[in-house]
């Protein structure tokens, strides 16, 4: 069984994928997402930009709470737009009608760091908004500030933890399953002992994630290209269907205990 624990609608476009392909899956997300109490202070922080100041978005789910909010915002045109993975470069470009940049490779917050750096993109004393969740790692913001930049983190999106019963997780040794986010993998520890650990496969979306469940003691983890549906699903694929190897992939060689 595929066990997809990122919330919707991706989470429900993921199930659907492997549905398509004769794949047993099913929809557990670990969160519901609802606005966030900052969105509504988002154009007055878009006004107080100016020219060469950066927005940043770290997740569709970003442009999904505009949307839902019913928020005519306007973007400026004289600033740089990024957000960490193409799939959010997409759908912001969209909203905002501007070219949106985002790291070529490793869709995540060290990518996008790396991606500024390889740019020469000049963040002293410039003025950074940060589009994000109320759980975000502060990498970025460590990073940007320690250059000099002038960081504010806007909270569009919350995340309310989704309780299950302990029974609705039982650990089988065909069980794949996908985190795509630390917040995640870190309720997987409400779920599975360690003896579970050595049964279950983690398909997850980046190093990042691959480290701290390596550190958690999960034995079995297979790492996807990023956290694109897509490029899940193909990693899905290879391995259900006992093909070559997706992209990187780690095995404990610890004895079992």
């Amino acid at each position: 069984m595929i066990i997809v624990t990122r919330p919707s609608p991706y989470g429900e476009e993921l199930v659907q994928l492997c549905h398509q392909a004769m794949l047993p899956a099913k929809h557990l997300p670990f969160f519901r997402i609802s606005t966030g109490g900052d969105l509504d202070t988002l154009q007055r922080q878009l006004n107080r930009l100016q020219q060469g100041d950066i927005v940043i978005t770290v997740s569709p789910q970003v442009v999904n709470q505009i949307y839902s909010s019913n928020l005519s915002i306007e973007f400026p045109d004289f600033i740089h737009y990024f957000a960490v993975g193409k799939k959010s470069a997409q759908q912001f470009q969209t909203l905002c009608q501007q070219s949106v940049g985002y790291p070529p490779v490793d869709e995540n917050s060290e990518g996008l760091i790396n991606y500024l750096h390889s740019i020469k993109l000049p963040v002293n004393q410039r003025r950074v908004l940060i589009l994000c969740g109320d759980k975000t790692r502060p990498v970025m913001t460590n990073s940007l500030c320690a250059q000099g930049a002038l960081v504010t983190k806007i909270e569009c999106y919350n995340r309310h933890v989704i309780e299950y019963s302990l029974a609705t997780f039982q650990a089988n040794s065909n069980d794949y399953l996908v985190i795509t986010s630390i917040e995640h993998l870190l309720q997987l520890e409400h779920y599975y002992s360690n003896e579970d650990k050595q049964q279950v496969t983690l398909i997850v979306s980046s190093n990042v994630i691959m480290n701290a469940a390596k550190k958690q003691g999960w034995q079995h983890i297979y790492v996807s290209l990023n956290a694109n549906n897509q490029n899940l699903f193909k990693t899905i694929v290879t391995l259900c269907h006992n093909d070559t190897k997706p992209l990187m992939s780690w095995t404990s060689n610890a004895p079992h205990r």
